[in-house]
């Protein structure tokens, strides 16, 4: 079969996987007003742990409550009452064999300008010029901030702390791992950048320093969750912006996250001054980051943007990433892998990259999709509901 590269079990870290591909973090903001799990949420993902995929990376969940995304929908960890909300997540996964990981994030940073108070480690405002925006997004073009609030030391060790208490929920719930989410211009990528942290204190002035925080939370989060919790890390390869994390400096950063044994890095790519990188309108445009990644590490390189199956079975088969991960695929058709494990590549719904799914998001509106009409209604779908548990009241 042309595609059976992608259908190899693979190891991450002491999980086995059952193929190479995995669903992309992608926020629906179906989630309740307080952040917890809803039957919306845990049948959205049903849906798609159902069509086929070895690794579900659950969307953008917040750690903290503060720097979050309070009563829009994004799905938090942030305190105990969300528990059992998550259990049942994990559980739905896991009874269709795929690995459960959750994308868990310290906040918005200065891109919280959207929606709330900035803040950075470095008051430097942004900007979304021109020109920079893929198509779906363009209302961002011309929008601009102001110097986001620089956070305290005292502050920053409040983040690692919530986040480490954070990732020991996890744990509890029965998530295999964690994907500390470095990327796309939120809170840690602004810690990362040499653009947004000017600090000259320990959590900033030269290129180590910058990675103070992300080490921390790597090994503090090791030490509370133990050698068989995966441990992932999701990077901007470029940050596609004047001054911003360049692609060399991503190298040495990879270089880095595997010593200190991080279990795979997930590339993407760009900030919100740059969506037209993080979304573009054309397939392989990461690649080339994540290719360059693979090069200088040895854990597993997962890579988004393949939505042609022929062109991620290539990626793979050529070694230039070990993963494939989808979310816009997998919106517009949950059935994707099974599909082409089937050899029904003809019947698969092809997401058109109209970026519907991202403008209604972030127009305040769950996520909706222009080719499938059940995204966001899964609750109602009868095949995904009630959602199944492969536990039976395991206690947390």
């Amino acid at each position: 079969m042309a595609y059976e590269v992608l259908f190899k079990p693979m190891m991450i870290g002491k999980k086995n996987l059952k193929n190479r591909l995995a669903f992309a973090p992608v926020g629906m903001c179906t989630a309740d007003s307080e952040g917890r799990v809803t039957d919306q949420v845990l049948c959205h993902y049903v849906a798609r742990a159902k069509g086929g995929v070895g690794l579900v990376i659950v969307e953008h969940t917040m750690s903290n409550y503060r720097y979050g995304l309070p009563g829009s929908g994004a799905l938090s960890i942030h305190e105990d009452t969300h528990l059992a909300g998550m259990l049942d997540l994990a559980d739905a996964i896991h009874a269709f064999d795929a690995a459960a990981v959750v994308q868990l994030s310290l906040g918005l940073g200065r891109q919280a300008a959207l929606h709330l108070e900035p803040v950075g480690p470095s008051a430097v405002p942004f900007e979304v010029r021109e020109g920079s925006a893929p198509r779906g997004l363009k209302f961002f073009e011309g929008l601009k901030s102001a110097p986001p609030k620089k956070l305290t030391i005292a502050e920053i060790e409040e983040m690692e702390n919530l986040y480490v208490a954070a990732v020991m929920r996890l744990k509890r719930c029965g998530f295999d791992g964690i994907e500390i989410h470095g990327a796309h211009g939120y809170m840690l990528a602004n810690f990362l950048s040499p653009l947004t942290n000017r600090r000259r204190d320990r959590y900033g002035g030269s290129f180590e320093k910058r990675l103070t925080l992300a080490l921390n939370l790597i090994r503090r989060s090791r030490e509370i969750a133990g050698d068989d919790f995966i441990i992932g890390f999701r990077i901007s390869g470029d940050e596609h912006v004047p001054g911003g994390l360049p692609l060399e400096d991503t190298l040495k950063i990879a270089a880095i996250l595997q010593k200190e044994g991080v279990d795979y890095i997930h590339l993407s790519t760009g900030t919100m001054e740059s969506w037209k990188y993080t979304f573009p309108e054309k397939e392989g445009v990461i690649l080339p980051e994540a290719e360059a990644v693979k090069k200088v590490v040895d854990i597993p390189v997962i890579c988004p943007n393949l939505h042609d199956p022929k062109k991620a079975a290539q990626a793979v088969k050529k070694g230039k990433v070990d993963i494939v991960s989808l979310a816009r695929p997998l919106l517009a058709d949950p059935q994707w892998p099974n599909k082409v494990r089937e050899g029904r590549i003809g019947e698969i719904q092809r997401c058109i990259l109209c970026n519907g799914c991202l403008s209604t998001l972030f127009q305040g509106f769950a996520s909706r999709c222009t080719v499938n009409p059940n995204v966001g209604r899964e609750r109602f779908v009868p095949e995904y509901f009630p959602p199944p548990r492969k536990s039976k009241g395991r206690p947390i």
